[in-house]
């Protein structure tokens, strides 16, 4: 009855103590748990685009349909090259599968009547000076191409007349380059890259002015590519006005251009 209560022992911490903690595999864990974060965020779409209602209405539909260039080196040439790998890439973020992507071979010319006429959902060319209110272009550009001549042998610009199609980037540049230089150039605007080649072999122009890609792809025995481009022409996602799938590319566009993924696709495909 009378012996003591027991005290509690305070616990004493050793000296030193702070020195046998395992700071340093702790600090290893949680800077690769960080870095496996960063590398799924940076890897994955925001999910708040997936999510969306829009999203869930572009998935409802089971196919996604992008229009691709008809023919053009490194970016569309018989079914493969770079805008076909980001079609299944976007069609595996969004459906988990490329099997519900279709691809359709559009033009410049062909591929507004015909996301007008609901053919395509999106379109990966370059068209960053269409004229259309309807439709806007992806904030970044997946490819950035030289805009050359081409021609049978090289000439001095002043004095010389270039054909190049119509209403697309490569003319606004041409125009450009000839007031900036206040060059007398006669621009020769064509309906197609068949007309253009045609007045270059009878030399009713002397040269084209076009996308390197495209100049490649069109480039005849005899014929050479100038050495020096006249400036830069960049390939854009193009969709309906305030589409979701603008957000989705911008996003990918920017994922793929940080882990270096576009420029993986420009060395697999030669560009």
């Amino acid at each position: 009855m009378n012996q003591p209560f027991p005290q509690k022992r305070r616990l004493r911490l050793r000296p030193g103590w702070q020195d046998r903690l395992p700071i340093r595999p702790v600090l290893l864990i949680a800077g690769f748990a960080l870095l496996l974060t960063l590398l799924i965020l940076v890897n994955r779409p925001r999910s708040r685009v997936l999510n969306s209602a829009e999203m869930e209405m572009v998935k409802s539909a089971g196919v996604l349909r992008i229009g691709v260039d008809e023919s053009l080196y490194g970016l569309s040439e018989n079914g493969s090259g770079m805008e076909y790998a980001i079609g299944n890439e976007i069609g595996e973020t969004i459906f988990e599968s490329a099997d519900s992507i279709t691809f359709v071979p559009c033009t410049r010319y062909s591929a507004l009547w015909r996301m007008d006429d609901g053919y395509i959902d999106l379109a990966i060319m370059a068209m960053q000076s269409f004229d259309n209110v309807n439709y806007e272009r992806s904030e970044l550009p997946f490819y950035i191409d030289d805009c050359v001549l081409m021609a049978y042998s090289e000439r001095p610009l002043g004095g010389a007349s270039i054909g190049v199609l119509s209403g697309t980037p490569a003319e606004t540049l041409l125009y450009r380059l000839v007031d900036e230089q206040d060059a007398e150039v006669l621009v020769v605007p064509c309906a197609d890259y068949y007309s253009m080649l045609v007045k270059l072999r009878a030399g009713t122009v002397d040269a084209l002015c076009m996308p390197r890609t495209a100049a490649k792809s069109h480039l005849e025995r005899g014929m050479l590519l100038y050495q020096e481009p006249l400036g830069t022409i960049s390939y854009y996602a193009i969709a309906p006005k305030g589409s979701v799938l603008l957000d989705l590319c911008d996003e990918l566009f920017e994922t793929w251009a940080a882990d270096g993924t576009l420029a993986a696709w420009r060395d697999t495909y030669g560009l």
